[in-house]
């Protein structure tokens, strides 16, 4: 982001360097988690560092940087495993079905930076299920959860964003 704000040069390299790191890191099954892959990890990734990761990806990408398409397909494989109710809820863990509203608001901003636009039903589904069900509350804080689920209403547009939006400003201020 430093890079693609100011256009300075010098962030490029590291920039870049910063980027390979993520690619080399990512587990087997498209995911991250709190330590690099390597040959004697055997964890599963999680959605929470996917998370991330896949912001970096993405800032990297709109930022003309090199960004493995492998990299972000793998990242799209491991959502398949997280997912539940067709990709409009996401859990913290693989074949876990038990999804959460943060970890559904994560889920649906990565899938949004694998590819998929609004027009997507889950992205729809997953995000008025959020609207429906859990519309952030005061007495309820979960900065996590807002600053996800703040992302993904504003991407979606609309009626979703203004009500979302509408919601959080009476809550922060």
């Amino acid at each position: 982001e430093a890079y693609k704000m100011t256009g300075d040069e010098a962030f490029r390299g590291p920039a870049q360097k910063a980027i390979d790191f993520i690619a080399d890191a990512q587990y087997i099954d498209g995911g991250w988690r709190y330590q690099p892959r390597n040959t004697t990890n055997s964890q599963q990734g999680d959605t929470s560092v996917l998370g991330w990761q896949l912001m970096a990806l993405h800032s990297a990408n709109v930022s003309g940087l090199n960004v493995p398409e492998t990299t972000v397909a793998l990242a799209g494989n491991f959502l398949d495993t997280v997912q539940s109710n067709a990709g409009a809820r996401y859990s913290y863990l693989p074949n876990h079905r038990n999804p959460s509203p943060a970890m559904t608001a994560e889920g649906l901003l990565c899938r949004m930076y694998t590819g998929w636009t609004k027009r997507n039903p889950a992205l729809d589904d997953g995000m008025q299920f959020l609207l429906d069900n859990h519309l952030p509350r005061k007495d309820h804080a979960n900065i996590y959860y807002w600053y996800y689920g703040t992302q993904v209403a504003h991407h979606m547009g609309g009626e979703q964003w203004r009500k979302w939006n509408l919601n959080m400003r009476t809550i922060l201020v």
